[in-house]
């Protein structure tokens, strides 16, 4: 009755802030999931969709990893709410996430992907080698050999991005402490450990941006130059170089391919 008082307020009041997250679980009544779908239907923005049992098992999952060996109970997995926009976290006094850099950490797919077709060398901006030498697209011969290169490439920014962190959470523990944060977290208080540097529930979360476009870009390049074979490898690099000017049939092609989702399979 509550959330359904919440969300009945938002589309009367009708302001962007503060934004709301719904929990869906298919124990949702119906009346509820109503009041959800005519609050997005308004265009307010709000409230995204988590799923439920996910974010507690998520929670869960991670508990086992604790250094103290103090992790989520339960009780305390069940009652999770955002850290920001996405990722789950505890609420409370206790084993919150108490800096956004815990988890934090964005990766480009789109990026990693246009890489993956010049062999990891960044020719469009920073004009450097940004990934490990896996091969230029021309002389991938199947869509398998691509796709193996993508997560080679892949794999290699996820470990650059998780040991920038562990370099940036030990740099906050020794010199960014958050004394007011410390003072009002009890695990702190209790162990006599500044906020930063006691992680009693470890957060997992990480930022792939642009990961719909990576994985649109892969299905139409399977369809268009491995699948139907309409065009080569070799255009659709020259094509890319010059921003698609003089390719533009081309370019509504790849943009008319078949995308991820959709009941596609």
């Amino acid at each position: 009755d509550m959330t359904d008082a919440i969300l009945e307020g938002a589309r009367n009041i009708r302001t962007t802030e503060p934004s709301m997250v719904f929990r869906y679980s298919k124990k949702n009544r119906v009346k509820t999931l109503y009041h959800v779908f005519e609050c997005i239907r308004d265009g307010l923005g709000y409230p995204s969709i988590k799923h439920d049992e996910i974010g507690t098992e998520q929670m869960k999952y991670y508990a086992q990893f604790s250094l103290n060996g103090n992790g989520a109970t339960d009780e305390e997995a069940h009652d999770w709410g955002l850290v920001l926009c996405m990722s789950p976290g505890l609420v409370g006094r206790r084993k919150t996430m108490k800096t956004r850099s815990e988890g934090g950490g964005s990766i480009f797919p789109a990026k990693i992907l246009e890489i993956t077709l010049t062999n990891g060398y960044d020719w469009s901006y920073s004009d450097m080698q940004l990934g490990p030498e896996t091969g230029y697209a021309e002389d991938f011969e199947t869509f398998e050999q691509l796709w193996d290169a993508f997560k080679k490439q892949y794999a290699y920014t996820i470990s650059l991005v998780i040991r920038a962190k562990d370099v940036s959470r030990y740099m906050e523990g020794h010199y960014l402490q958050l004394p007011f944060v410390s003072s009002i977290d009890d695990g702190c208080m209790e162990l006599g450990r500044e906020a930063c540097s006691l992680s009693e529930q470890p957060n997992g979360w990480h930022n792939p941006i642009t990961t719909v476009v990576g994985g649109n870009s892969l299905v139409a390049i399977k369809k268009l130059i491995y699948d139907d074979k309409k065009y080569t490898m070799k255009q659709l690099m020259e094509a890319l170089k010059v921003n698609w000017e003089g390719f533009e049939q081309m370019q509504k092609d790849f943009k008319n391919a078949p995308k991820w989702g959709n009941d596609d399979e």
